[in-house]
């Protein structure tokens, strides 16, 4: 013999309730229905739960089921708000690493169209060069990749999303500019990077370095950009940046290099193999439907 959930619900809520026409409302059942199911529940059991007066009383048999009753369905109840808490995405982490670019431009966006699908889910943004997202994402510090991909990625799967051109820029302002330079004279100014990658893994990057005679490091896009502004340096910019910031359309693309352009695909990117969770799937549904509105 075992007692099923619906007789436990519905001896429950006549005990709670005190009489048989509030528990066949609160169950959307007729008073008979309720009537029927708690004769059979007796017949089961063998003895009387119910002294049927007005209001109803237990029997003492009543009060043990109605204790016993009262903890399954709170346990019951604790479970359902678990899986609902879940399903939001609670007790879960979603993490990305993110190139300046994207991160400037559609992170916000990003981020406030993925948490109204999954409010609970802690995510952790980082926003790293393209380099080092291929490395965080292969090392597992990150379950996706966000940002342009490398010329070769046979370890991961990749979702191509939008494609940019990267322009080298120069300033007006610089002293050594002219409306046609030389090769001698880009080799002076410094080319301001966001991360330097091994030649081996890039051989077109190990081209463009040998063009100048001094690199800097700096991960920062603000800071890349306020150096050519000022005259400081050259620096490879997306166009996506001078279409969304009026202050830095003053640059000019040194067009007269052959090298002066880069075609780059941006996407998202993980490692093979790897079973992504569901909030990683959303996320990457979440940006197709972005760029596809934005493009």
């Amino acid at each position: 013999m075992r007692l099923e959930n619906g007789e436990l619900r519905t001896f429950h809520t006549l005990a709670r309730t005190g009489g048989f026409r509030a528990a066949a409302k609160e169950l959307h059942l007729t008073q008979s229905a309720v009537s029927q199911a708690i004769k059979q529940l007796e017949t089961k059991l063998g003895q009387p739960l119910l002294i049927r007066e007005r209001p109803i009383k237990l029997t003492e048999a009543g009060r043990r089921l109605y204790r016993h009753a009262d903890d399954q369905l709170r346990q019951e109840q604790l479970v359902l708000g678990d899986l609902a808490r879940l399903a939001r995405g609670a007790n879960q982490q979603l993490s990305v690493a993110i190139d300046s670019t994207n991160n400037r431009f559609a992170g916000p966006d990003l981020i406030a169209q993925f948490s109204q699908q999954w409010p609970e889910t802690r995510l952790r943004i980082i926003e790293q060069p393209s380099r080092d997202i291929v490395q965080s994402v292969m090392s597992g510090e990150v379950e996706l990749g966000l940002g342009p991909f490398e010329t070769r990625m046979p370890q991961f799967e990749c979702i191509p999303i939008y494609e940019e051109t990267r322009r080298l820029l120069v300033s007006p302002t610089h002293p050594l500019h002219q409306q046609q330079m030389s090769l001698s004279q880009l080799r002076k100014i410094p080319l301001v990077v966001s991360s330097l990658d091994e030649p081996d893994q890039r051989p077109y990057q190990e081209k463009l370095r040998d063009r100048f005679q001094m690199i800097w490091q700096i991960s920062s896009l603000n800071l890349r950009l306020n150096l050519i502004d000022r005259g400081l340096a050259v620096g490879y910019v997306s166009d996506r940046v001078t279409c969304e910031l009026p202050q830095v359309q003053h640059l000019r693309a040194l067009s007269e290099f052959e090298f002066a352009a880069i075609q780059r695909q941006v996407g998202i990117f993980f490692r093979k193999g790897r079973e992504l969770s569901p909030a990683a799937l959303d996320f990457i549904g979440v940006c197709k439907d972005y760029w596809a509105q934005s493009l």
